[in-house]
């Protein structure tokens, strides 16, 4: 079930402030009770399994106050969940814009990433690493969209402040290798893989990889 523009999720693009007009109207100590308990009805049913009955509690939330923090983004991860990344994409837009919040802008990076939308994707992780450039997470995922665009020099840059951060994770150190190997820096993958054999000198999949690139220096 996708979100309408008539439950206001979506400001009207009609209306050049009707999203700040929204804002400043003043929700009722009734209404926002309302919405507390339709939010929390909503999860209880995400508990049960009930997710078609759980979004219908989001929604009629959400038409009551479309800036409840708690509902937007309780909705935004199922939709993203159940790989509607075109919903999930529209409010973890809208909680980015409200919040800056470098975790909402992750999240539509992903979900645009999804999409094939990488340009949006791209400005979205971008937008996440100004506001938090401590998880390297948010860097591989960057370097992926990169690699996604066919810019493997980019994606480089990017894994390797991932690798910054965190040194010693093998699974980023063999990323780099695919990409330095797809660069065709044979050179520049095969000190990594000698980096790798320092610390685990009986790691197979470096040793193997080792094998890979040497092969055909040999042959020639």
């Amino acid at each position: 079930m996708l979100l309408k523009r008539g439950a206001e999720i979506v400001p009207d693009e009609n209306e050049e402030d009707s999203s700040e007009d929204f804002a400043k109207k003043r929700i009722s100590a009734e209404d926002r009770q309302k919405v507390e308990d339709l939010c929390n009805k909503g999860k209880t049913m995400l508990k049960v399994g009930r997710d078609d009955d759980a979004v219908k509690c989001f929604v009629q939330a959400l038409t009551i106050d479309v800036r409840h923090q708690e509902t937007l983004h309780t909705l935004a991860m199922l939709y993203l969940q159940k790989q509607m990344f075109g919903a999930a994409s529209a409010l973890f837009k809208q909680l980015g814009e409200m919040t800056n919040d470098a975790v909402h802008y992750s999240h539509l990076g992903l979900s645009q990433y999804q999409q094939n939308n990488f340009s949006e994707a791209l400005r979205a992780y971008q937008k996440s690493l100004e506001l938090d450039d401590t998880r390297p997470q948010r860097f591989v995922s960057l370097s992926q969209v990169y690699r996604a665009m066919e810019k493997p020099f980019h994606a480089i840059v990017a894994l390797n402040k991932a690798i910054d951060i965190d040194e010693e994770n093998l699974d980023l150190l063999f990323l780099l290798i695919d990409l330095q190997i797809e660069t065709k820096n044979t050179e520049g993958a095969e000190l990594v893989i000698k980096n790798i054999l320092l610390v685990d000198p009986e790691n197979k999949e470096a040793k193997k990889m080792l094998r890979k690139i040497k092969a055909p220096l040999k042959e020639e």
